[in-house]
């Protein structure tokens, strides 16, 4: 039998391989990397949009994988992927080795994206402190956060040297989760009994979480648009930055100042979410991304660089949040299979949205591809939210029948 003092070292484990993971010391000036490359905006876009396809391709296998044969085995792949990934970025200098970089990253990334927050869930469960989830959740990203921010200056220096410097440093930082990861306690859970075959049970578990199960079809719909808003936004900031005169050497700052911000309202996601009422949540995420996206078109200038706080914001108390409603609505056998539905959801908007808006840029201007991406994610955001509140309070578990 799991001890319980074992049980309670993943969660202080989970916090520690979370804030490595976001310890990216790489991606405050990965964007002047990838120009220096001679790449486009559009071909950034398409990178991370090919990223997003890579953890299609997986995201959602790898949660079943995870139902099935367990959370820590995931977790493993997972992070040996991350370390493979930044390996061939030590080695890249145009579009097609990043590519496969950014391949790697996605597959290994996919192995990772929902067991994290299942393996929380689940611990809290087989403790029997669930009610302590969202608080939880919303620690485990905010240390992530933390680490960005704290990250973001150091790269900002290390850039400062040479722009491939931070690139090396990325490598050994990511590899370092992996034996954080064969520490962790696969906490006892009702486990995922296998169907006809695996690819029936999948194709089974996604038919119940996106046409039998309404309410968590609408959790999982709008809490994936507000995800991919804030992904698309993220693309832009470096871009933006330059734009509008912010000189290079304060990127680093400027990336550890948003995701201070983050980490903060990912903290206190509970108290904000007790605050506002799961209603009102849910209108002002609809719409807020939208409002950002257009105060940083109209004004392209350093006065509304704190507009980009909105976006944090909502990136903050997106996940922590509709991580912990999705993981009520759902059984444990499920619970990383569909999150890793709603990361799909994620990757399928911005692998769309992100090209188009990139093409805008380059062919046009920054502020025009802000201005459409706002429309874009106002009609999808207000269009997620409807059916969202009509099931708003229903919160209760269902069985899948196969």
């Amino acid at each position: 039998m799991t001890s319980e003092r074992n049980l309670r070292r993943n969660i202080p484990l989970l916090y520690a391989i979370q804030a490595l993971r976001y310890f990216m010391v790489a991606l405050p000036t990965l964007v002047l990397f990838y120009r220096s490359v001679g790449l486009t905006m559009q071909d950034i876009m398409v990178l991370q949009a090919s990223f997003s396809v890579a953890m299609l391709v997986l995201e959602i296998p790898s949660g079943y994988f995870s139902d099935r044969l367990g959370r820590r085995r995931t977790m493993i792949i997972g992070v040996i992927g991350g370390s493979l990934g930044f390996g061939i970025y030590c080695f890249a200098g145009g579009f097609w080795m990043i590519f496969l970089a950014e391949i790697v990253l996605g597959f290994g990334a996919s192995f990772v994206s929902g067991t994290d927050s299942a393996m929380t869930f689940d611990t809290l469960a087989a403790l029997g402190e669930t009610n302590r989830s969202i608080h939880a959740e919303g620690r485990q990203i905010s240390f992530g956060n933390f680490s960005e921010a704290i990250a973001g200056v150091l790269g900002g220096l290390l850039a400062g040297v040479s722009l491939m410097l931070p690139i090396y440093v990325q490598f050994v930082v990511i590899s370092l989760p992996i034996p954080l990861v064969y520490m962790l306690t696969e906490p006892p859970r009702r486990t995922l009994e296998k169907g006809r075959t695996s690819f029936h049970d999948i194709l089974m578990i996604t038919r119940y979480a996106l046409i039998e199960n309404v309410r968590l079809r609408a959790l999982l719909v709008f809490s994936g648009i507000v995800g991919a808003s804030t992904l698309t936004m993220v693309w832009f900031i470096q871009p933006y930055m330059l734009a509008v005169g912010v000189p290079i050497p304060i990127f680093g700052a400027a990336w550890t100042a948003l995701n201070f911000t983050v980490g903060w309202f990912s903290m206190n996601a509970h108290r904000i979410e007790t605050a506002l009422g799961e209603r009102n949540m849910i209108l002002l995420l609809g719409i807020t991304s939208a409002i950002g996206f257009t105060i940083l078109g109209v004004g392209m200038s350093m006065w509304f660089l704190p507009a980009l706080l909105i976006f944090y914001f909502v990136r903050g108390i997106n996940n922590p949040i509709f991580n912990t409603y999705i993981n009520r609505e759902v059984s444990d056998d499920l619970r990383a299979t569909v999150l890793s539905v709603r990361q799909m959801i994620v990757r399928i908007v911005f692998s769309i949205v992100g090209p188009l808006v990139g093409w805008v840029s380059d062919s046009f201007s920054l502020c025009t591809a802000l201005l459409i991406s706002g429309g874009i994610f106002g009609v999808l955001g207000v269009s997620a939210a409807v059916p969202l509140l009509r099931w708003h309070g229903a919160v209760k578990v269902e069985e899948i029948h196969r």
